[in-house]
């Protein structure tokens, strides 16, 4: 997500409440922890990476590029992009440790090699690349076990594909996920905004402004076979990242209601953790795993359940898992 939240309406309000009594249950809260403080007033951060244990995000006030060892969660400043000021949306890492960093004014996703991370005379000119093209709105970055790189385009309303050795972006599908026709939902315009991979090679994107997961057939050519919605539901409104672990089940951020939530390959919903204005997570965004732990982004937008909050710091969060 999100450069058009600059002008978020105030007034979408999240359903949290009706959801919780409907379980019956509270979520939990005292799971989550903030790790990891990113800048300062002004700071931003969408997209989180995750490689060898270790953790990226990308500040969107000067493009600096931070790692983050949970284990001694410091920021170290290790690269910085060649578009400050700009979003930054999703960040992702391939299998070798290269970083991608989606731009989407510019369509553009750029690329660090793994080698040049951290390195002392890290050039914003020589070491940043352009790796895909044509990716109007680029947001969240997966990709497939053959290297094959996916791009939520966001409130562009497509998904496009790049091949492992980048180039032009190719459209996958589009206008599948439908916007939210209350105009009160600040969010609705993304529609296709997270994705993420399973074991079979679907894909999954998520609609921010519906609360929908959709699921994508992928041909062996990389064309589409059938796409159908997947899950909606008043708990899933907001979501943002969406991640996908080694049983299939689906992890997603969703940024107006504060909220952690698993979704089961037969659609069963768990709201892992949920907090409010006073809580860890300020509008989480992207999500990573790492160990027995998720950690997520905060975007720090104070709309929906972060209305009112007053921290100004871009931060990371760490949810532990039993």
């Amino acid at each position: 997500m999100v450069l058009g939240l600059l002008a978020f309406a105030l007034a979408c309000a999240p359903k949290q409440q009706a959801a919780e009594k409907a379980e019956n249950k509270e979520p939990a809260e005292s799971n989550a922890r903030t790790l990891a403080v990113i800048g300062g007033p002004g700071s931003h951060i969408e997209g989180i990476a995750e490689h060898g244990g270790k953790l990226y995000v990308a500040d969107w006030k000067d493009a600096a590029v931070y790692r983050i060892d949970p284990a001694n969660p410091a920021p170290t400043r290790v690269a910085v992009l060649p578009v400050p000021g700009v979003g930054i949306l999703g960040v992702a890492a391939d299998d070798a440790g290269n970083l991608y960093f989606a731009v989407p004014d510019s369509g553009l996703v750029l690329k660090v090699a793994a080698d040049r991370i951290g390195a002392s005379d890290f050039s914003a000119t020589k070491d940043v690349t352009k790796f895909a093209t044509g990716a109007k709105g680029a947001n969240g970055l997966a990709f497939d076990r053959s290297g094959h790189l996916w791009v939520g385009g966001g409130d562009s309303h497509v998904l496009y594909h790049v091949g492992p050795k980048g180039g032009k972006a190719q459209v996958f599908a589009k206008d599948y996920s439908p916007m939210n026709s209350d105009t009160t939902v600040g969010v609705r315009s993304y529609t296709v905004n997270g994705v993420a991979v399973d074991s079979k090679g679907l894909v999954y994107t998520v609609n921010t402004g519906t609360g929908e997961v959709s699921r994508l057939e992928v041909k062996p050519d990389y064309k589409p076979g059938k796409i159908e919605s997947f899950v909606k539901d008043d708990r899933l409104m907001g979501a943002d990242g969406v991640i996908v672990d080694g049983q299939d089940n689906l992890w997603i951020a969703c940024n107006i209601r504060n909220a952690l939530v698993k979704v089961t390959q037969t659609g069963e919903i768990t709201e892992i953790a949920v907090n409010g204005p006073g809580g860890p997570m300020h509008f989480p965004a992207e999500l990573k795993a790492a160990g027995n732990a998720i950690y997520l982004a905060n975007l720090n937008m104070p709309w929906g359940a972060n209305a009112g909050a007053t921290d100004s710091s871009a931060s990371v969060v760490e949810v532990k898992l039993p």
